[in-house]
């Protein structure tokens, strides 16, 4: 009878990063640091299965498959902001998916994540006033 393998649940963003295949390992760590830097306030966590950063409410994340690696906006809003600078590459609802060998844009996903914290504070304000 084969050996049933045991499925690794990754508790951190870091025991995520290392359980993903070593092809995608530098740019999930380029992200995580990237949003580090724009987000340093931010608090970690891993939920249904992908790294999630949470400022006020979730903020982004990443995750990744097979054939691709995702950055996750979590914000139809703000991602239609960025419509226009996101032709070209492969878009779904909030997420931006990278082959790889594909360059991460640093500068479109930095203003992404500044534009999630604002979203983030104002609905954080407007529960306050309730």
């Amino acid at each position: 009878m084969a050996e049933k393998k045991e499925k690794t649940t990754a508790k951190t963003i870091d025991e995520y990063i290392a359980l993903q295949p070593d092809i995608y390992k530098e740019p999930l760590n380029e992200l995580n640091h990237l949003i580090k830097s724009v987000a340093p306030e931010a608090t970690e966590s891993i939920s249904y299965g992908v790294a999630c950063y949470n400022y006020h409410y979730m903020l982004v994340g990443f995750s990744c498959s097979k054939n691709h690696y995702s950055f996750l906006a979590m914000s139809s809003t703000v991602f239609d902001k960025f419509r226009d600078e996101l032709n070209g590459y492969d878009t779904a609802t909030g997420t931006i998916r990278f082959k790889p060998g594909q360059t991460i844009p640093a500068n479109l996903i930095t203003r992404i994540i500044l534009e999630r914290k604002a979203e983030n504070e104002t609905r954080a304000k407007a529960k306050k006033k309730k």
